[in-house]
């Protein structure tokens, strides 16, 4: 173990073996660091916090802050950090608004510079936040998304497990998985099919995938017949997953951006390139999922 002569350790934290806290660090009581964790310099985790292994805390972050609300509990939760985190410069993660609740990071996330997680949000692994990216209260986040940089999350909102949201989107309501947002309208524009193929997903699973899109997006079906025809026609797969989705949530969800009549959908190249399905024979006319 490593500690800075400047460092601030509370005897009552928990340190495991291997660990390094860099200069001007503050590390409070009840604070539990796993083995070979590296604490940077002027990083600081708070009470109620909990850290895995192999994780990297950058310059100015904050782990554990209070939750930033107007009726602050005299008690609040507590954050748990999964394994082989990087947290870079002043990243900041609050604590559960309630004192029997967490805020919750799963592992091998990438939190950029300046990214924010409030209180009581739920992060799955793999997720990328990029730099001044903001989750508000009680966000959703699903396996391998990824947020572009400057995002805002809207609170209660749900972004569905490998979904890339363009940089600078205003999340207002839920992204469905697998998608692609465009930052400039906000709306999904497709596929997110660079996602998709670093994944590992394989030809007949994105063309699963596809055939979902077109039925959400394009058969012009109410809601309720939507979901009915997806888990008719996708009852098991990643495809099956859009039903669940929809299903669940409780700010509507976000619609596809609008196209001209007889524009096919079109996808990442690399996924155009193995759907043998002449796309130019349809003529879909755009609809909306209803919220």
């Amino acid at each position: 173990m490593k500690i800075h002569p400047s460092a601030i350790v509370s005897p009552q934290a928990e340190l495991g073996i291997d660990v390094e806290i860099g200069p001007y660090c503050t590390i409070e009581s009840g604070v539990q660091i796993a083995d070979r964790c590296r604490l940077v310099a002027h990083a600081t985790i708070r009470s109620g916090t909990t850290l895995g292994c192999d994780s990297m805390v950058c310059e100015g972050a904050v782990l554990g802050g209070m939750p930033q609300h107007a009726n602050l509990k005299a008690e609040p939760g507590r954050v748990i950090i999964g394994e082989r985190n990087i947290f870079r410069e002043h990243s900041t993660v609050h604590r559960s608004m309630h004192c029997d609740k967490v805020t919750r990071i799963g592992d091998d996330c990438f939190f950029m510079v300046g990214a924010h997680v409030a209180h009581d949000c739920q992060v799955d692994n793999r997720v990328i936040l990029t730099n001044g990216t903001m989750l508000g209260g009680h966000v959703e986040v699903g396996e391998r998304a990824c947020l572009g940089g400057n995002v805002a999350v809207h609170q209660f909102c749900r972004i569905g497990r490998l979904a890339m949201v363009g940089g600078c989107t205003k999340v207002v309501q839920d992204v469905p998985p697998f998608v692609l947002t465009d930052g400039a309208t906000a709306l999904v524009v497709g596929l997110n099919s660079v996602g998709l193929r670093r994944a590992g997903l394989d030809r007949q699973q994105i063309l699963n995938l596809k055939a979902a899109y077109r039925l959400i997006y394009r058969k012009g079906l109410n809601f309720r017949d939507t979901i009915a025809a997806l888990e008719e026609q996708f009852p098991q797969g990643f495809a099956s997953e859009f039903a669940e989705f929809f299903q669940g949530g409780q700010r509507g969800f976000v619609q596809e951006r609008r196209r001209p009549p007889r524009v096919a959908l079109r996808v990442h190249p690399s996924i155009d390139e193995i759907d043998d399905l002449d796309e130019a024979s349809e003529a879909p006319t755009p609809r909306r999922l209803a919220g």
